[in-house]
């Protein structure tokens, strides 16, 4: 009962994820913000629907949420500052966004902050994983006790 949270969103997921392929009304320009989406809600699910007993894919779970939600922080900070000649914007490749003007200096300074934060996060947790698994072992652990 405590992976049924989890599962709803990992379901949520891959509902998002496999939307491209069987959403008739899906337009082919949100293709990539469908799929990033879905990287989010099933990676969280994933990580939420996992026992405690599986630290490992735990960790790796995790690292891709929160890199992929850099991932959208950083296309944020990063959009552009003018729209398209039809008056649309495009952001990290997904065109035709219908807003009223260009993103703040300062919300672009928060999402830059938080991209940094996030992106820096699931490289470290990736890299620790790694280790982990190359047989470096965890941090502290060079010289195990005699």
């Amino acid at each position: 009962m405590k992976a049924l949270p989890g599962m709803v969103a990992l379901l949520m997921g891959i509902g998002l994820l496999s939307g491209p392929w069987w959403s008739s009304t899906l337009s082919r320009g949100d293709y990539p913000l469908v799929i990033v989406l879905g990287v989010v809600f099933a990676a969280i699910g994933f990580f939420a629907a996992l026992p405690d007993s599986w630290p490992r894919m735990r960790t790796f779970s995790f690292s891709m949420f929160v890199a992929t939600f850099g991932l959208v922080c950083a296309a944020l900070a990063l959009s552009p500052g003018h729209p398209s000649a039809d008056g649309t914007w495009t952001i990290a490749g997904v065109a035709g966004f219908a807003i009223a003007g260009p993103m703040p200096w300062w919300a672009r300074v928060i999402a830059g902050f938080f991209a940094v934060i996030l992106l820096g996060a699931g490289l470290l947790g990736v890299w620790g994983l790694g280790r982990e698994l190359l047989g470096g072992g965890p941090a502290g652990d060079a010289d195990p006790p005699p």
